[in-house]
């Protein structure tokens, strides 16, 4: 049956990546996939929740700055503060000018939406189109790629 490591405040970068490779090889060689998928699964939302909680992010931030601005642990890793997610209000400044050029881009950025989809709905053949200087190209539906993957959805 396959163990998770033990996770201890000593794993570096390279020791975690070395950690997970042997991981994955102890996956396939055990043919517990399913399994293990669920329960990485669940330990990455733990995870993304922890390090959400508004409760913990105070407490972290209220230890760290006993130290100063960061903290280094005995590892290395380095704990710091840091205003991160800065965003800006537009809204309240009256400039014409930038309400002008926002409309300006909602109007460009629907009439790319439309032509995107009308090239997607192109035949792979292609089609002539004319356009307003009277010169006929023809045109192509865009190329598409997109990488296999699996999705795992955590019941609630």
């Amino acid at each position: 049956m396959f163990q998770l490591p033990v996770v201890s405040n000593e794993l570096t970068k390279t020791q975690i990546k070395i950690i997970a490779e042997d991981s994955v090889n102890q996956i396939a060689n055990n043919g517990r996939v399913i399994e293990s998928a669920d329960a990485l699964a669940k330990m990455e939302l733990l995870i993304k929740e922890i390090k959400g909680n508004k409760d913990y992010i105070d407490l972290l931030r209220e230890e760290v700055s006993k130290y100063g601005k960061s903290v280094n642990t005995a590892s290395g890793t380095k704990i710091e503060l840091a205003e991160v997610g800065t965003k800006y209000d537009y809204s309240n400044c009256g400039d014409g000018q930038l309400e002008d050029l926002n409309n300006q881009l909602q109007i460009i950025e629907l009439s790319i939406k439309e032509r995107q989809a009308f090239l997607k709905a192109l035949p792979l053949s292609g089609i002539e189109v004319l356009h307003m200087e009277g010169i006929i190209n023809k045109v192509y539906p865009p190329s598409k790629t997109s990488t296999s993957s699996v999705k795992t959805t955590i019941a609630k």
